[in-house]
């Protein structure tokens, strides 16, 4: 026993010797290295964390990985468009995974935005036949069944297709072998079918609400059809992929809706099935924005709302680590700072530690209030002072990033000490 904590913790030493002075390692750049600004708040730039416990296991992970190269750590990153478009999200993957080197797994779970005639990340394509409608769960009277993702696509097609290419030419290694596709399960609904390349097995998970395809080798793309097997059938409602593979290591998923609140994501009543269907690790909460930007901010109700959404995450999965980020500081129209920004702020952090999980609080390492406009000024922000440019996005990933890491970092210093 003594023999395998010696052992554990030389391993540590080796991985902060890889931490703290990357540039003895061939090619290695620093992973803390960034960009400064006057306006951010560098100090305050951390993981505030809440579950010391739940962090201690999800820390174990990524080091059984980036060690041993075992086991697998998933990601779910939900929010607005500032997640739907993918820079934030996009950059965080990137510089998480390639600091645990080999340890990409997958893609992981995405949305054919497109076909729902919205913006798509630009690290995977999608095209598409056939008629297709779509709903989302920022509409306030919603005409279909939606699910974790919170928008989905539809058509009374059965010839339609949707084909999918995993497509990123700065982060190889998204080639998969098992494709998960979530979608309607009731009697009235066509049969997906993948009808290239074709799977080897084929298992449906009613329970959560998806069907799963399995191929005998690694590809990265495939065309999905529908099959009428029963005379009732006459739609179909899909709400998601999530492109898998068997190797172990980091598969980091992206739910993003533009427009969404809170209380969109508790709308959609295949949420908690198809988010423990993910198995996560690790839940990172950035939604808020929409939920302040108006004249007329119910503080108790967005307080609720929050309580709900933490709730059914801890239903779907009770043993993973929840993050929440508090919303940027922007401008309503373009004209007045929005106060109830710093408000929502409060109580997320509030939250945090009421339930006893963690918060990132960016509105703060931003710059906090009036921070937009030096963001603007800089490049980084929209000239719409709400969204951020794709250079913002990828800085706050950074930013995201090096929280992380500091708090890895002192994880990584109590093994050592033996605490």
């Amino acid at each position: 026993m003594k023999r395998e904590l010696l052992l554990y913790t030389f391993a540590c030493f080796l991985l902060m010797i890889i931490i703290h002075y990357p540039r003895i390692l061939q090619g290695q750049d620093d992973p803390y290295k960034i960009d400064k600004y006057t306006f951010i708040d560098y100090e305050n730039n951390k993981l505030n964390i809440y579950d010391s416990l739940n962090y201690l296991t999800l820390f174990n992970q990524f080091t059984d990985i980036g060690l041993k190269g075992k086991g697998k750590v998933n990601i779910v990153h939900i929010g607005d468009s500032h997640i739907q478009a993918d820079y934030l999200s996009g950059a965080f993957r990137k510089k998480i995974q390639t600091f645990f080197i080999g340890s990409i797994s997958g893609r992981g779970f995405v949305f054919p935005y497109k076909v729902a005639k919205t913006n798509n990340p630009i690290n995977y394509k999608v095209t598409s036949t056939g008629k297709w409608e779509s709903c989302r769960n920022v509409e306030r009277e919603l005409k279909c069944k939606l699910g974790l993702s919170g928008i989905a696509v539809i058509t009374s097609d059965s010839l339609a297709k949707i084909k999918v290419n995993i497509y990123d030419k700065n982060m190889p290694g998204y080639d998969f072998d098992r494709l998960m596709v979530c979608h309607d399960m009731d009697t009235d609904c066509y049969t997906p079918t993948i009808l290239h390349p074709i799977p080897k097995n084929i298992t449906t998970n009613k329970s959560l609400g998806y069907t799963l395809f399995e191929f005998s080798e690694s590809v990265k793309n495939i065309e999905m059809g529908l099959e009428k097997t029963e005379s009732q059938q006459q739609r179909f409602a899909l709400h998601g992929f999530n492109f898998d593979s068997n190797d172990a290591g980091i598969t980091y998923h992206t739910i993003g809706v533009n427009g969404a609140q809170y209380e969109s994501y508790l709308k959609c009543e295949y949420f908690i099935p198809h988010l423990t269907a993910l198995n996560p690790s690790w839940i990172i909460v950035s939604l808020g924005t929409n939920d302040v930007y108006t004249n007329v901010f119910d503080s108790i109700l967005f307080a609720q709302n929050v309580d709900r959404l933490i709730v059914n995450i801890k239903k779907a999965a009770p043993q993973s680590t929840i993050l929440l980020t508090t919303p940027g500081d922007h401008r309503i129209k373009r004209a007045y700072i929005n106060d109830f920004t710093e408000t929502a702020s409060k109580i997320l952090k509030r939250k945090a530690a009421e339930h006893k999980i963690s918060y990132w609080d960016f509105n703060q390492v931003m710059g906090g209030k009036g921070s937009v406009d030096a963001w603007q000024a800089t490049g980084m922000g929209h000239t719409d002072f709400l969204h951020y440019t794709r250079i913002g996005y990828e800085y706050q990933g950074q930013l995201l990033f090096n929280a992380f890491l500091k708090a890895y970092d002192e994880y990584l210093e109590m093994q050592m000490s033996g605490q």
